[in-house]
């Protein structure tokens, strides 16, 4: 680097007070090679000033710069040194010439000393601030360089980006576009795939339900045609055709309703009923079951009937059959009731007991079953089924109260409940008193349901002209009628009056003679006369 200026001048100086004080002690001989060491001195001083290109240059320059000058000054000092022996030899003593030498040389190296270090210390400010400065510029060039390098990396991301973002958008849009398209076809085959599984599920809902319907409808066939089950009696043979009938035309229909409809009881009931109709009984015994099962409680009476009466393939067993019957009864069968009540009455299977027998009687009679309202009105008239045909705690006979049952049990059709009612209205009894009216009018009931004995009865009050006008061709008739039947006798078919037959009316009795004169069964006189020919005639009636 270029020896600094300030410094120059203290060189300059340094190297002339060492040759001055040479001067001092040196000879004209020695001017020479004083001369040469200064030249060197200056050059090496100049060498020092002189520029350098790079920092590292001037450092290598001015190491050998300061080398070469220390070269120069002790050369120097080696000349002046000989000098001055060589001037000591010829003047001053040799302790003050070397005195002299070494103050001279002791300046001369403490002011080069201090050149050097004041010229060392400016040259690495000069060389710090020359790299401060290199660093400044080299920073600000990189700042600005790292700057433009960023402006242009921004706008280049920037870039990048708006194309990324472009590409994604595309990208986006066409994914989105495929997913759109695919799950349009996915909509359209969940929708197609939607429509076939609601219309086999419709179909199959449909289906179900025509079953359900067809299935209802059979159930409801059964039960229209073959009636609620019920274990209850008929009331008249008539009444037994009737439901056997019905019973035969509701098969089909109870067959189709127990395959389809396994939880209902009706179909079991009355397909049970057509086995055991028909003798069937090991085929009709699993039904009833069935049908128990599933809550008919007639079905309950009548697997106690197959055990009360051993029917097979059962085994009589009167205790399980009164276990059935009082199940049956709890559960509401007027036919399971009425049966127990009997087991009450006859102690079996439980011990006799008539107060639990009228109980269960009246329950099963209140509930409407003719069978239980004319057991029942014939305990209350006259004690039957009662030990000794009384029970005063009971209050039986009581035959004000078996009125209403009676004609319950008689407008079911049950005659021998009219005859009941006719002789009790014929006579009267405690709390009932005799009725002309009443009694002609279940005579009638009891003669146009075809019973010989209502027939004959009718005739007899046409005859005697109670409670309607007296007809004799009329009552001759109906007697006649009823001999027919073969299940009347002429000696006993005329009624009575106060507990006694009474005599024929004349009329009624010719009346009687002419019929039986026209079938050709009497020839004798028509004097109104009943004797043993005109007897003889009646009784060929029924032949």
């Amino acid at each position: 680097m270029p020896l600094p200026i300030a410094l120059r001048p203290f060189c300059v100086i340094s190297v002339l007070a060492l040759c001055a004080s040479g001067a001092i002690a040196q000879s004209d001989d020695g001017a020479a090679e004083r001369a040469a060491a200064a030249e060197e001195a200056i050059a090496a001083l100049q060498a020092l000033s002189s520029p350098a290109e790079t920092e590292e240059d001037v450092a290598a320059e001015r190491s050998a710069a300061v080398q070469e000058a220390r070269a120069a000054f002790e050369a120097l000092a080696e000349a002046s040194l000989a000098e001055a022996i060589a001037a000591a030899e010829a003047g001053p003593s040799e302790e003050e010439l070397a005195a002299g030498r070494a103050a001279a040389v002791a300046d001369a190296r403490a002011a080069f000393a201090a050149l050097t270090a004041e010229a060392t210390a400016r040259a690495e400010q000069e060389a710090a601030a020359a790299r401060t400065a290199a660093v400044d510029d080299a920073r600000a060039a990189f700042e600005a360089l790292a700057a433009e390098a960023a402006a242009r990396a921004e706008e280049e991301a920037a870039a990048a980006r708006t194309a990324a973002v472009d590409d994604a958008r595309a990208a986006f849009e066409a994914l989105a576009a495929e997913a759109a398209a695919r799950a349009e076809e996915e909509a359209a085959a969940a929708r197609a795939a939607a429509v076939a599984e609601a219309q086999s599920a419709f179909a199959a809902v449909a289906a179900e339900a025509e079953a359900r319907a067809a299935a209802q409808a059979a159930l409801a066939q059964c039960i229209d045609l073959a009636g609620e089950p019920s274990a209850e009696n008929y009331p008249t043979e008539e009444a037994q055709r009737a439901a056997l009938s019905a019973l035969r035309d509701a098969l089909p229909a109870c067959r189709a309703a127990a395959e389809a409809l396994p939880e209902e009881g009706a179909p079991f009931f009355h397909l049970a009923t057509a086995a055991q109709a028909a003798g069937r009984h090991r085929r009709a015994v699993p039904l009833y079951e069935q049908a128990a099962e599933n809550g008919v409680a007639a079905a309950l009476t009548r697997l106690g009937d197959y055990h009360n009466f051993g029917l097979r393939p059962v085994r009589e067993d009167v205790e399980e059959a009164a276990r059935l019957y009082r199940e049956a009864a709890e559960a509401g069968d007027p036919a399971g009731m009425a049966t127990l009540g009997f087991m009450y009455r006859l102690g079996r299977g439980v011990p006799r007991d008539a107060g639990e027998m009228v109980r269960l009687m009246t329950m099963a009679a209140d509930a409407g079953y003719p069978f239980a309202q004319f057991n029942l009105g014939r305990t209350l008239l006259n004690g039957d089924g009662i030990a000794g045909g009384s029970d005063e705690a009971l209050g039986i006979p009581d035959p004000r109260r078996a009125v209403p049952y009676l004609v319950a049990a008689a407008n079911s059709g049950n005659m021998e409940a009219v005859q009941d009612l006719i002789s009790l209205y014929s006579d009267g009894a405690e709390g009932v008193p005799a009725s002309d009216f009443l009694r002609g009018g279940w005579v009638e009931l009891l003669a146009e349901d075809g019973n010989p004995e209502g027939i004959a009865a009718r005739a007899f009050l046409y005859e005697q002209g109670i409670g309607r006008g007296r007809n004799p061709e009329r009552a001759a008739a109906d007697y006649v009628a009823a001999l027919e039947t073969g299940e009347v006798d002429v000696d006993t078919m005329r009624g009575t009056i106060n507990g006694q037959t009474p005599p024929w009316d004349p009329e009624t009795a010719i009346a009687f003679q002419e019929i039986l004169a026209e079938r050709g069964l009497y020839t004798a006189a028509i004097d109104g006369d009943i004797g043993p020919r005109t007897r003889a005639a009646a009784r060929a009636l029924a032949e």
